[in-house]
């Protein structure tokens, strides 16, 4: 494949990821490969690419002749997902109390506060947005960029999941306390603490699915009866 039929791929793979974290695709969506090359304007060829790379990070799933189809993980494995992603933000935090700039320890305290406005209205899709932003900020703050890489893949898998969690009742205001309890752990270079607060937070999230997932399957079952 050529090098721009693989810079077409990895567009179209972001695209499609961020559909898929957005919930515009949902678990059990198939994609159609002449579609999307009709979409994007392109050959098959970089469609097919973009979906493997989906298909690694477990966001898509190859169901041979049925298609690729978006993803619906058992809970089993969104646990071991948020397990393994829990404890390398938790090294995140850590490496950021040590290496995290002024600035940025700034912009995340900023995004934090956004995130409590959200909260206080239940703005569930502004607090995702600001959320996102706080934990990137972190990660960001570690300076470590094989650390970053390796959450860029596995973070992914828990993306579209992780978004739901938001919508339990109390979760944006007792994150926002989280955020703010390891933030001034960050500030105050408190690295073994920042490690446990962020670990803990994010493996909270995971422990959460369950409800998220009963919460979709009967949500799903209301529509199906409407």
């Amino acid at each position: 494949m050529s090098s721009t039929d693989n810079r077409k791929a990895k567009l179209i793979a972001t695209e499609i990821e961020a559909r898929i974290i957005k919930r515009e695709l949902k678990p059990g969506d198939r994609l159609l490969e002449r579609l999307l090359a009709e979409e994007f304007g392109v050959s098959r060829t970089p469609v097919r690419e973009a979906i493997r790379q989906l298909v690694e990070t477990r966001l898509v799933t190859d169901n041979g002749r049925r298609g690729a189809l978006v993803a619906h993980l058992s809970i089993s494995e969104l646990l071991d997902a948020f397990l393994v992603v829990a404890e390398l933000e938790g090294l995140a935090a850590r490496q950021a109390a040590k290496r995290m700039r002024e600035e940025q320890i700034v912009k995340a305290f900023d995004a934090n506060a956004l995130c409590q406005q959200a909260a206080a209205v239940k703005d569930t899709e502004t607090f995702n947005a600001m959320n996102m932003v706080f934990h990137n900020l972190v990660i960001e703050g570690s300076h470590n960029t094989m650390l970053q890489g390796q959450l860029n893949t596995a973070r992914t898998i828990t993306f579209p999941y992780r978004h739901y969690v938001s919508s339990l009742p109390g979760y944006m205001t007792q994150s926002v306390d989280e955020h703010d309890a390891l933030l001034k752990a960050i500030s105050n270079s408190e690295s073994d603490t920042a490690y446990q607060l962020m670990r803990d937070h994010v493996r909270l999230q995971g422990e959460q699915i369950e409800d998220v997932i009963h919460h979709l399957e009967r949500r799903n079952s209301s529509t199906v009866e409407q």
